[in-house]
Order: structure tokens, then sequence, then C-alpha cells
């Protein structure tokens, strides 16, 4: 991040200097706009009413006091520029590091406890008229292999995701940090580049869907089963699940059996959709013949490979490259 920003993130803001002294946290619920109620046990709802004609409202979590529970009606990012954070979202603890994002969905109830004075917190909110949703970005993270498709399917974590630092590409890093800058330095044509960025963020975080959470699946799924997941996602056109037995010293029938009962499809299934994600996406990017991309997957019958593709997207090769 520029080294300007990051001492001016740094530097104690009024309620900052308030909260310090008097170890209490300082409501600011009256400078958000919320969905009142006359229950004072209420979870304050946070409306987007704030953003002012802008796609996205940025602002610095004031450190030094925690802050309460509450819910709002956006999605909301969470980026963890220095220090660390703990909070509880949805019952669940969070624990965040510098460089890690949380994403949360919208209703999901959070908490965030006390602040140091190294921690910098960055709140990202984004309205809701824009292509930016959790929904979204498991869609996209689906497309990509039969791992994301197992992952996305059985994480529980459906009202956030966690994108760690140490998993996932710094690009997402360095664009959050471009919107940040921008937003806060506001120069000319900072709404268009801020536009802008959000369209490469949303890419890059559904590129890093598959890995974004801390659940992903090491309690309850065999190694082996990430294992073969991980080579059929690498290796679809040449692997086999008698390869793999052999390479791994586990009998054939042990892994089809173990494999199913873990996945919910077979080997064979799971390779084939593969190999048909593979087809889509050559389809898209490449100018290569439907007859030499069916060969590069792995697929030997075309007819097989013609029906299979068409259950999968409901449309043909051919039908593809004129969408």
């Amino acid at each position: 991040m520029n080294n300007e920003l990051l001492s001016k993130l740094k530097e104690l803001n009024p309620v900052e200097k308030k909260q310090y002294n008097e170890q209490l946290f300082i409501n600011d619920f009256n400078d958000k706009t919320l969905l009142h109620a006359s229950d004072k046990k209420f979870v304050p709802i946070f409306t987007e009413e704030f953003f002012k004609g802008k796609n996205i409202y940025v602002s610095k979590h004031n450190r030094f006091a925690p802050y309460p529970k509450h819910t709002h009606t956006f999605l909301e990012m969470n980026y963890m520029v220095s220090g660390s954070a703990k909070e509880k979202v949805n019952g669940h603890t969070i624990y965040l590091n510098q460089g890690d994002i949380l994403l949360l969905g919208v209703g999901t109830t959070h908490s965030i406890a006390t602040l140091g004075k190294d921690d910098i917190l960055i709140n990202i909110i984004f309205r809701n008229n824009i292509s930016f949703s959790l929904e979204n970005l498991r869609i996209i993270g689906k497309t990509k292999n039969v791992l994301s498709s197992f992952i996305l399917a059985n994480d529980n974590s459906h009202d956030f995701m966690i994108y760690r630092k140490k998993h996932t590409e710094s690009s997402i890093r360095q664009i959050a940090n471009l919107i940040i800058e921008e937003y806060y330095f506001d120069k000319n044509f900072s709404d268009k580049l801020i536009d802008s960025y959000l369209n490469s963020l949303l890419i890059l975080l559904s590129r890093n869907t598959n890995i974004h959470s801390d659940k992903i699946l090491k309690e309850n799924t065999p190694d082996i089963i990430l294992y073969i997941l991980k080579e059929i996602s690498a290796n679809s056109a040449n692997i086999s699940l008698s390869y793999i037995a052999k390479k791994t010293n586990y009998s054939r029938s042990y892994l089809g059996n173990l494999f199913k009962k873990t996945v919910g499809k077979s080997f064979s299934d799971a390779l084939t959709e593969q190999r048909l994600l593979d087809a889509y996406n050559l389809l898209n990017s490449t100018n290569l013949s439907i007859s030499d991309i069916i060969q590069k997957v792995g697929i030997s019958n075309k007819t097989f490979f013609y029906q299979k593709f068409k259950n999968k997207f409901n449309c043909l090769p051919s039908e593809i490259r004129y969408f």
C-alpha cells in the first residue's frame, strides 16, 4: 500500500482518540443509516444510503474498543492491511492476519474485538446494484474445476468467505490497495478507475474462490481424496484411476469406492466433468477445432463427448463460440 496513505491510516482520528482515552466503544450508529427498532436489544442493521452516489464506501475500522454485533443490507469486505483482528461472524470465531480478506454476505451478523494501534482493518462496502455477491463468486468459482465444485458444494460458510494471504494471489491485495488509494485521494477519474478495479477484483476473487475458506474439508475429507481431486483438476487428459492406485499403493476398487462415498459421484464421472470444463474453456479461449479439443482433453469417443457436453451446458460445442 502507498506509504503516505498507510501513515495516514495509522493516525488516530477523533473517535479513536476518545476510545483510547476512555477504553470504551463510542457509539457511531447514529452517523450511519439504520433500520430502527423499538427493542433496545435489537441488532443494528446498517443500510446503504450513505454511499452518496458511489458504488462503494471505504472506511477504516476504529481501533481501541470492541465493535458490537451488527448486520447490514449490503456486501462488506474486511481487508486486514496490517496487524490482526478477531471477529465473531454468525457465531463463528474468525482470526484475520495481515493481507487476509473476509467477505460478509447480506444479512451476516458480526462483531469485532478491540484492535491495537498497529491493527489497520479497512471496510469496503459494495452497493447491491453491482455484480458483487457471494453467489456470483461461487457460481464463477464452480466453473473452474471439479476440486472447486467439490469444495464449494461442501462448504458450510454460506454467509462469508475468507481469502487467506498465503493461499491466494498477491494481485487481489494489489487491486484492493488501488481501490482504497483512489477512494481516499479522490483524484481526477477516480470513480471510473474504481469501477474498473472492481471488475478486476471480482474476477480475481472468483479465480481464488476454491481456496478461500478455513474449512477446506481437511477435517472430514481423506487426504487421498483431495489428492485425487487435485490430480483430476491438473492432469485430466492423461489421468486414470489405475494410474493413481499404482502411484499411491492403494487398490483400484478401494479408491473407487472411497471416492464415490466421499465425493458423491464416481471417479469416471468426475474425470468426465473436468474434461468437459476444460473443453468449454478451450472453446472460449482458443481457435482450435472441436475435434482437436476433444482429443486434447482426453476423450476418444466424439458421440459420447457431444452427448455429455449438451447435458452439462445445455448447448452444443459449436454454439459456444456464437454466444
